[in-house]
């Protein structure tokens, strides 16, 4: 058992080796042998001879501590045990032996280091598999980020504007029965610029500098909010609901592009780790597979150099289609996979910051709704009316479900507030 814990060089990734033998023990204490090798017979029960003048054989384990089903059904329990002990002491978090793609996170787990980069890592040497897990890093940064906007966005978690003065609240009924007798869906763009001037009574109240700053400001605000919805088409309240599904849905695309072409950086990196194996046992292996007296004899004393060199080259010809080493295209590759993730993070910067111009969209119809007491089940009636496309329907009524999920946490929040104070 070796545990990897915060002591040990700093390390974030608490995690332990627990190893165990897959190879049997008897009631003396003395171990056994964990496979056997058995032979293949013909149909009239006569062995197979190869072309190498071996006979095929296959091989057979005695225990089946080595069944990757088995290995699932442990680590779920053990996952399981964590979390009752987690429970039991109050501890919110929780373990998950799923990978994260199993368990549909967007999150990718950083690549394993190994002893020589990180050692050139901690000396301030950057590596080639150091750059590829701070590109992860970032990437999982942004997932996180995004995915908090999106929940902010939806449930509507925005503060609210405190009341105007009183000589606002004739002009706000005004506004509103005008508003509620429109025949079509609510534009957006109205939202907009009645929050607009919803921000210029409010800055009346400021002083010369204060009124000249949060006046430019506003402007650039309001500016930057018609742009968007004139680039992106956006008019309504469906249509401005329907692009955070869009964005959200490229969000996962993205994520999906950077951990398919992680794991090809993992798979070439594991092709590149096998060249030692193949350089250190090839002269042993060539030298079975010249043989013709003793093969058998020869493999026998020689098991684990010839299995070695095998293994390392069927896992190159899994990866890349042929056994043959090709270290500089691989090399190659990987650089550029590094360089299209680097690309793909770009790509969801951007997307984030689509985010934050949608929230404060959202945030300027929750301020007028909230103003002007404006009922989002009206624009829905009105849809009804109109014989509206089913979607639209669908999309309104999601969005004033959104608005009240919003408003039954914050009454519960408050509740439990008013509880404790108690």
């Amino acid at each position: 058992l070796a545990i990897h814990d915060r002591t040990s060089e700093d390390n974030n990734n608490i995690h332990a080796h627990i190893m165990t033998t897959l190879r049997p023990i008897n009631e003396k204490g003395e171990w056994q042998a964990k496979s056997k090798k058995e032979y293949i017979l013909d149909e009239n029960g006569e062995k197979v001879k190869l072309k190498s003048g071996n006979y095929k054989t296959r091989k057979v384990e005695l225990t089946d501590w080595n069944d990757k089903g088995n290995a699932e059904k442990w680590r779920e329990n053990f996952a399981s045990l964590c979390n009752q002990y987690l429970e039991k002491n109050h501890q919110e978090k929780r373990v998950d032996h799923r990978s994260y793609k199993r368990q549909g996170i967007e999150e990718i787990p950083t690549i394993h280091m190994g002893a020589s980069a990180s050692a050139l890592e901690k000396k301030g040497i950057e590596t080639d598999k150091g750059n590829i897990n701070r590109e992860i890093k970032k990437h999982n940064s942004l997932v996180k980020a995004i995915k908090s906007k999106i929940k902010e966005i939806t449930f509507w978690i925005d503060s609210l504007l405190g009341n105007l003065q009183a000589k606002y609240d004739e002009y706000k009924q005004d506004k509103k029965d005008e508003l509620e007798n429109k025949a079509e869906l609510f534009n957006l763009y109205e939202y907009i610029s009645i929050y607009n001037d919803i921000q210029g009574e409010k800055t009346k109240n400021l002083s010369y500098y204060g009124q000249i700053k949060k006046g430019n400001a506003d402007l650039k605000r309001f500016v930057k909010a018609i742009y968007y919805l004139k680039d992106n088409h956006l008019q309504t309240i469906a249509d401005l609901q329907g692009k955070v599904f869009e964005l959200a849905k490229q969000s996962k695309k993205i994520s999906s592009d950077i951990q398919e072409k992680t794991q090809r950086i993992k798979d070439l990196n594991q092709c590149v780790s096998c060249i030692d194996s193949i350089k250190e046992n090839k002269k042993v292996y060539q030298e079975y597979k010249d043989k013709t007296f003793l093969k058998d004899k020869f493999y026998n004393s020689h098991k684990d150099e010839i299995e070695n060199y095998k293994k390392a080259r069927k896992t190159i010809e899994k990866f890349t289609g042929t056994s043959a080493i090709k270290l500089n295209d691989w090399q190659k590759e990987i650089t550029k996979l590094e360089k299209e993730i680097e690309v793909l993070n770009k790509d969801k910067i951007k997307i984030q910051d689509e985010f934050k111009q949608i929230d404060h969209i959202k945030y300027a119809v929750k301020i007028v709704n909230d103003e002007y007491g404006i009922d989002l089940s009206i624009e829905i009636d009105k849809a009804i009316k109109r014989g509206e496309k089913p979607s639209v329907i669908a999309q309104l009524k999601k969005f004033q479900e959104q608005q009240e999920k919003r408003d039954q946490y914050r009454q519960k929040a408050k509740e439990k507030y008013t509880e404790q104070e108690r």
